[in-house]
């Protein structure tokens, strides 16, 4: 685990080339204290720099020393390029691949030979063997960037779901990339506010790649390499990887049986490691079968845990415990409290570099500094939900999905009938809209549904539904299962959760895995019939039948609650409003908040107090932040 940095220029000095680099490291050295190194190339009359900083993790010799060098015929050499015929490469890598060790067996006995027990040595000789393509074939979490000397290539790429960030800056005549947007700004490059960006971030908490809050900088999707022409700096955008399509199979019991022994395998493949491995732990299903799992493979009082409480009637403190009794793990647990928050909003939106409105990142931040005073690795959850349907989303999916059953005429009547409210959340005004919606196309869904008392900017409109008709076709039209797919691929994973969870992880370098984004489980739930995850009154159904026998009954017979801290209640006190509504007003006058959601938030937004519009409450309070320090400089 790690952080790289990188650029390609025309007519750079050597010692300039150096400088820059130091200066990117130096931003980003937080998610690697142990190691760092460069590499510079000239060639096409460009410069390419390459600079990596490392958390060891694997291998924890100098072996592992990055960036690292390949050629077939005389295996890694650790500290010296040498561009000739034998092809070469160079690699800055940040991520895990769990399957490597299966990949070098594969590799030696094609004739590969290996100095070193790093993934990343196996990652060089896959290029060789396997080309670009290679990545299809590794089951982890990765950003990278190999340098084919030969061919005048630069291969970027991003793993599957988006765990592992990569930024990068591009002009026609400059590449940059960054682990981090704080990498590429120690450049001298325009930071004009993308107002597609602050669309996005309005409507939906965070900004989506390929967006950032940047106009010029931009994050590779996930699931997706950039191959870059080191003469010409020309971008081919390459998917190299497509959600198998939803077919259901109905032998419920080779399903369980299915889902334990991968459950299994994925937890105990990412325990791989040279450094302590600990886990998060929570009252939830998810987290619980992971710590379940890990116990098999290492003694419970040498397996560190770690959980936070909120004081009052958010503690999840006592179902917490039944977890951490029922294992024997050697727990650790801490309050998070008022003067924790208030201590760390400065920090945070230095920590996220662009707005993040997801307030949980605050404790998240805070559980990961007390899981990196005993650990270096901590094994999470993320992914569970989107896997077996864990969301009310979901739920809502199933029942829209009986609504639709319904004969068109008599929605149309209904939707007709039913009476207009005041109160948006009541149960007719619910009800008269679940008529409209269900009248419109699937693919329309998250861009119309609450339209009547939300704002949807055009670009977020036509962006969700490009998306949702993606996750409909890979679903044969399943709209339950397209909304959880939506989930996986586009809303509340990749640039939304998994970017919370490494952002305040790798801030006090802290390496997090998570076995439910094994790509295998990915392939597993598409064979998980839809009613056996949702429906209209349970989530995670065939979950709980794979996990019985291993977590505690009160925790797998436990219905789905929502994570609620208080935090939404401290920014919403009136100290924090006052900065709420003073910061709208200067938004608008420099344009940064266009005249719709201008309107929105002075005419709805604080006007009304309710859960959809604290919310967008929040989402400004944290926009604000993250501008005055970034923009302000405040």
């Amino acid at each position: 685990m790690c952080g790289i940095n990188g650029f390609l220029k025309q007519n750079i000095s050597e010692n300039t080339a150096i400088q820059l680099l130091e200066n990117m490291n130096a931003s980003i050295r937080h998610r690697g204290p142990d190691d760092q190194g460069v590499f510079m190339h000239e060639k096409n009359n460009r410069t390419l720099g390459l600079w990596h900083v490392r958390l060891s993790i694997v291998d924890l010799s100098p072996a592992g020393h990055q960036p690292m060098f390949y050629t077939k015929e005389s295996g890694t050499h650790s500290s010296v390029f040498h561009p000739s015929d034998d092809q070469s490469l160079a690699l800055v890598f940040n991520g895990e691949i769990y399957n490597f060790h299966d990949l070098k067996n594969e590799l030696v006995a094609l004739g590969y030979h290996f100095s070193t027990h790093s993934d990343t040595e196996v990652i060089l000789a896959s290029y060789l063997e396997w080309g670009a393509y290679c990545v299809n074939r590794f089951n982890g979490m990765w950003a990278l960037a190999l340098y084919d000397e030969k061919n005048d290539i630069l291969l970027c790429s991003r793993d599957r779901f988006g765990k592992k960030p990569f930024y990068y800056y591009h002009d026609g005549e400059y590449f940059i990339f960054s682990s981090e947007i704080k990498g590429i700004l120690t450049h001298n490059i325009p930071q004009e506010i993308d107002p597609e960006a602050v669309d996005f971030y309005f409507t939906t908490g965070f900004i989506p790649a390929p967006w950032s809050i940047y106009t010029n900088v931009r994050k590779i999707e996930a699931g997706h390499s950039l191959i870059i022409d080191t003469k010409t700096l020309a971008i081919r955008n390459e998917r190299y990887y497509e959600i198998p399509y939803y077919t259901p199979s109905y032998d419920r019991k080779a399903l369980i049986q299915e889902g334990k022994n991968l459950l299994e395998n994925a937890t105990k493949i990412r325990m791989f490691a040279d450094v302590p491995v600990g886990a998060f732990l929570s009252w939830g299903l998810d987290s619980s079968s992971v710590v379940a799992e890990m116990t098999k493979f290492v003694k419970k009082e040498h397996l560190h845990t770690f959980s936070i409480g909120f004081e009052g009637k958010y503690d999840e403190t006592p179902y917490i415990n039944i977890v951490k009794d029922a294992f024997g793990t050697n727990h650790h647990h801490a309050y998070f409290k008022k003067e924790h928050f208030e201590s760390m909003i400065d920090e945070i939106p230095q920590i996220y570099d662009e707005p993040f409105g997801d307030y949980s990142n605050f404790p998240t931040t805070f559980v990961s500094k007390l899981a990196r005073q005993h650990v270096t690795v901590s094994l999470s959850w993320d992914g569970g939900d989107e896997v077996f349907g864990g969301y009310m989303m979901h739920q809502i999916g199933a029942q829209m999905s009986v609504i639709r059953k319904i004969p068109m005429w008599i929605r149309t009547m209904l939707h007709t009938i039913i009476p207009k409210t005041g109160n948006n959340l009541s149960v007719l005004s619910k009800l008269k809209e679940a008529m409209r919606v269900s009248l419109l196309p699937k693919e329309s869904f998250y861009a119309e549904i609450a339209g009547t008392s939300l704002y949807k900017p055009k670009v977020f409109q036509e962006w969700t539904r490009e998306k949702l008709r993606y996750c409909l076709e890979r679903t044969n039209g399943d709209f339950t299962q397209a909304l959880i797919d939506y989930d996986l691929l586009y809303n509340t994973l990749g640039d939304n959760f998994l970017v919370k969870t490494d952002r305040a992880s790798m801030s006090c370098s802290l390496e997090i895995r998570s076995p439910f984004l094994d790509y295998r489980f990915i392939a597993y739930a598409r064979k998980i019939p839809v009613k056996w995850k949702v429906n209209w009154r349970k989530t995670k159904i065939l979950m709980r039948d794979i996990i019985c026998d291993i977590v505690p009954e009160a925790i797998w017979n436990r219905g789905k609650q929502g994570f609620e801290p208080p935090i939404k209640d401290w920014i919403l006190a009136e100290k924090h409003m006052q900065e709420i509504r003073s910061g709208i007003e200067e938004l608008h006058r420099e344009n940064i908040l266009s005249p719709e959601w201008y309107r929105f938030y002075t005419e709805e937004v604080l006007t009304k107090n309710n859960s959809v519009f604290n919310v967008a409450k929040v989402r400004m309070f944290l926009f604000i932040k993250w501008y005055n320090i970034y923009i302000k400089h405040t």
